[in-house]
């Protein structure tokens, strides 16, 4: 981009007022080539280094996105396998915890059916007397069940 002082520098007065002198008008385009070219000729190798920097950058990152990603592959890789060996201790505890509790209810069971037993034990000869007594007073018609010694009942359809 042109400067300001660039700019002006076209109105400037090519010499005294009066007397014309000729004057040629500057190459400002020929000046610029000879001042910027030898520049611009030392920034030619520069495009091709600049290249295979980019290059190499390409090809680091290249590497490094494949270690990343094996590293990425191995570390879900070892997640499943401690996955698989967390489920399994749980259950392994949630199964230990369901054994001992089912251990704890048979326990509680078994104590309640001695303790029924033991209150039942002092009953059971009472309640088989009355279940024989009632037997014994039963009757069949007019007759009554052997055991009295008095008299055995009939039976109708089959052998005496």
């Amino acid at each position: 981009m042109p400067q300001l002082r660039d700019f002006l520098s076209r109105f400037r007065p090519a010499g005294a007022p009066g007397a014309a002198r000729a004057a040629v008008p500057a190459d400002q385009h020929l000046r610029l080539e000879t001042e910027l070219g030898p520049v611009l000729t030392l920034l030619d190798g520069l495009d091709a280094e600049c290249a295979q920097l980019v290059a190499a950058a390409e090809r680091d990152a290249g590497e490094i996105i494949a270690a990343a990603r094996a590293d990425a592959a191995a570390l879900a890789a070892d997640a499943v396998r401690r996955a698989g060996d967390i489920r399994r201790q749980a259950s392994s505890e949630v199964l230990a915890a369901a054994r001992a509790q089912a251990a704890d209810l048979t326990a509680g069971g078994a104590r309640q059916a001695a303790q029924a037993g033991e209150l039942a034990r002092p009953r059971i000869p009472v309640l088989a007397r009355q279940a024989v007594a009632l037997v014994r007073n039963l009757a069949v018609g007019d007759q009554v069940l052997p055991g009295d010694g008095e008299r055995r009942p009939e039976n109708p359809g089959g052998p005496s």
